[in-house]
């Protein structure tokens, strides 16, 4: 069976993909399909959720093992489409930036029972993917942001640890 999978964002109304993938594939396939139609780097952690209702999540599909043993807990690469993707409209969250809590919304809108398919496919393609990380969109607009930011860290014409805090000892025996 082939799945197609319909890939939102909420950064960008305008992103869209649909990937048509089979389902004896596994969601590290699914992991690598994703990084490479949004052309990210593949040096970053990411995670599916299986969502519930409102996209509430109630299991992991994570790419490392790290040795945690969980009902709620899967291995990318060990875990075959099939085995979690059963019905059409079923949703999953694909978080691709940890740090910044960012991700994709991903939905079930297909199957088709008696297709398959060797080789990833990218359906349909809209828009820009996000950035992968969230310096790379600061970065892309420009240094004016960064520099509005680090104004305010500037504490002046201090040279060292005791101008501003005193000598450690007078600290200890102020205790």
């Amino acid at each position: 069976m082939v799945y197609q999978l319909k890939i939102t964002s909420i950064e960008n109304a305008d992103f869209v993909r649909i990937i048509e993938i089979d389902g004896e594939k596994s969601f590290a396939d699914l992991h690598w399909c994703i990084q490479q139609c949004c052309d990210y780097s593949s040096d970053q952690l990411a995670s599916f959720f299986v969502a519930g209702d409102n996209y509430g999540t109630q299991t992991e599909i994570t790419f490392l093992d790290f040795g945690r043993t969980s009902s709620q807990t899967e291995i990318m690469g060990r875990t075959k489409l099939h085995s979690i993707l059963s019905d059409k409209g079923q949703r999953l969250l694909y978080v691709f930036d940890f740090f910044n809590d960012r991700s994709f919304y991903i939905e079930l809108t297909e199957i088709y029972m008696e297709k398959h398919l060797q080789e990833n496919k990218v359906a349909y393609k809209q828009g820009d993917a996000p950035a992968q990380v969230m310096e790379e969109e600061l970065q892309g607009q420009g240094l004016e942001v960064l520099n509005q930011e680090n104004r305010y860290r500037d504490y002046g014409d201090l040279d060292d640890y005791t101008e501003i805090f005193g000598e450690m000892e007078d600290l200890i025996e102020g205790d």
